[in-house]
C-alpha cells in the first residue's frame, strides 16, 4: 500500500469518526490501530479487523458516558451547593 492510499484511508476514518478530515489525536491513533490491523491482513476486511474496531468503539463509548456521567455530577453537586 502506498503513503498516498494509506493518507486517504486514514483521512476517510478520521471524517467518519468526527466529521473532520485531520482529526482529534484519539481518531488519528484508532485510525492508525484500525489500519494496522486492515494492513495485516493484506488489505481485507476480516473478522479480525470488525473485532478490533468494535473494540475501538466500545471503549471511546465507554469513555464518552464516563465523561458525561461525571459532568452531569458536578453539576448536579454545583446546583445542590447553591440551593
Amino acid at each position: 500500500m502506498t503513503e498516498r492510499e494509506r493518507n486517504k484511508k486514514t483521512s476517510a476514518v478520521n471524517y467518519v469518526l468526527t466529521g473532520d478530515r485531520e482529526g482529534n489525536r484519539s481518531t488519528r491513533l484508532a485510525g492508525q490501530v484500525i489500519g494496522k490491523v486492515i494492513e495485516r491482513d493484506g488489505g481485507r476486511v476480516t473478522g479480525r479487523a470488525i473485532i478490533a474496531v468494535l473494540v475501538i468503539l466500545g471503549v471511546a463509548g465507554l469513555a464518552f458516558v464516563a465523561y458525561r456521567l461525571l459532568m452531569i455530577d458536578l453539576i448536579l453537586t454545583l446546583v445542590g451547593e447553591q440551593g
